[in-house]
């Protein structure tokens, strides 16, 4: 169940800061805000007043559920810690920021920055944001937020807050209207969907070409369902991970999965939402468990697969290493004794062993290395960042819908029964390892 994970090879995330990560949106009770001085100066203060709290509620309501508390942010919290209201996306902050959901859209000019390709309407806009310093201790939460935002996007209550807001706004901006869960104080918002490029890079039971040549998975259907909710009928495509890239890189509107997400990608994707998230380390047979991966011991014969990223990390962690060209023959390696540990992860481990042959179960965790996490992306390259909020928002109602659920609980008890593959789900998020 190994989904690729470089446009170069060499691209990781370091194990550190992921475990971080993780145990950080799990611990974390209270974020810091601050309103950003961003507003136009063309909008009363009054009106600013009722924009800042709009902001505000909106996002309390969306962690309502979380057991995430907010507080204001006082002199002594750092910027980089604190969720910002109304930040205008423009060219010079775009890669500062993690952008968790966009709140209004104005007129740019003067002494208000535009904010680049924000559509096709014949306006210029600039488009403010719920937005928190871009760092890896801040990833996964800002992943968190932005899919609570969206999630909350759907429901009554936003609309009729929204709604609210829009009437207010009216009196000052008689052409206000809510689109894309956005509140534009210059009227209809336009982004084209139409001509999205869907590509699918095959990975097995998630999404590999079925009989008829239909991409077939977990993954497909994702897609395939938020396809449905926008109403598109745009067919998906596969093709090799090399040309996937290249057209993400060149071309604007592609819309690509499963894509692991590492700090290269960070310009050349929109992270749309999290398809699956798979562990990563050394695993072996009667061996024992070594907290930190820098304590394995370098007399280990560690096995990876030919062209692998974990090739060269092995290396580099002055490993004896040995690279076979399936999944299968490591587990056989491993078997046989010829190596050590498989450098992989529990569904590698389950596609490579043959429960007939050998006790699979036997084949153990012996050090973790990291975590890592599939898209559905979006190229970045001249692409509307309000197709990536349409998209965003598609994938939350998907997501969150029966139809999905039901076939995510019918793709889980396919491969536990078939496959005896280890792995739980959480979000609508495939973890391919066994829950705690």
């Amino acid at each position: 169940m190994e989904i690729r994970k470089g446009i170069s090879s060499l691209a990781i995330y370091i194990s550190a800061c992921l475990c971080a990560l993780w145990s950080f949106s799990m611990r974390a009770q209270t974020l810091s805000y601050s309103h950003a001085k961003d507003l136009p100066c063309a909008i009363t203060p009054s009106d600013q007043q009722s924009i800042q709290s709009y902001s505000f509620t909106v996002f309390e309501n969306a962690l309502s559920k979380s057991g995430i508390d907010l507080r204001l942010a006082d002199k002594a919290t750092p910027s980089g810690s604190q969720i910002h209201f109304n930040v205008i996306r423009n060219e010079d902050n775009e890669n500062y920021y993690y952008w968790i959901t966009p709140l209004f859209a104005f007129k740019c000019g003067g002494d208000v920055r535009c904010t680049p390709n924000a559509g096709s309407q014949e306006i210029t806009i600039a488009v403010s944001y719920i937005a928190l310093a871009k760092a890896k201790s801040n990833a996964e939460t800002a992943e968190r937020l932005s899919e609570l935002v969206s999630q909350y996007k759907h429901s009554k209550t936003f609309t009729l807050h929204a709604k609210s807001m829009l009437s207010e706004l009216k009196l000052s901006f008689p052409a206000t209207v809510l689109a894309f869960g956005t509140l534009s104080l210059v009227g209809e918002l336009h982004t084209n969907t139409d001509n999205l490029w869907v590509i699918a890079d095959v990975v097995p039971l998630f999404s590999e070409v079925g009989e008829r040549g239909r991409i077939e998975g977990i993954a497909a259907d994702l897609v395939s369902d938020i396809l449905d909710e926008m109403a598109l009928d745009q067919t998906i495509l596969s093709a090799p991970w090399a040309r996937i890239a290249k057209e993400a890189m060149t071309k604007s509107n592609v819309l690509v999965f499963s894509v692991i997400r590492t700090d290269e990608r960070e310009n050349v994707f929109h992270w749309v939402t999290p398809v699956s998230r798979n562990l990563h380390g050394l695993y072996g047979i009667d061996k024992p468990y070594f907290p930190f991966f820098e304590d394995v011991p370098k007399t280990y014969r560690v096995g990876t697969l030919l062209e692998d990223y974990r090739y060269q990390i092995a290396i580099e962690h002055g490993f004896k290493v040995k690279a076979y060209d399936s999944w299968q023959a490591l587990a056989d390696a491993l078997i046989n004794n010829e190596i050590d540990t498989i450098f992989g992860s529990q569904g590698a481990i389950d596609l490579g062993c043959n429960p007939k042959q050998f006790k699979c179960e036997t084949i153990t965790l012996s050090s973790k290395y990291d975590i890592s996490t599939a898209y559905l992306a979006l190229s970045k390259k001249d692409t509307c960042v309000l197709a990536l909020e349409k998209l965003k928002l598609a994938a939350a109602g998907v997501k969150m819908s029966d139809k999905f659920n039901e076939q995510l609980s019918s793709w889980s008890d396919m491969v536990s029964e078939e496959y005896g593959i280890a792995h739980h789900t959480k979000n609508g998020v495939v973890h391919l390892w066994k829950p705690n």
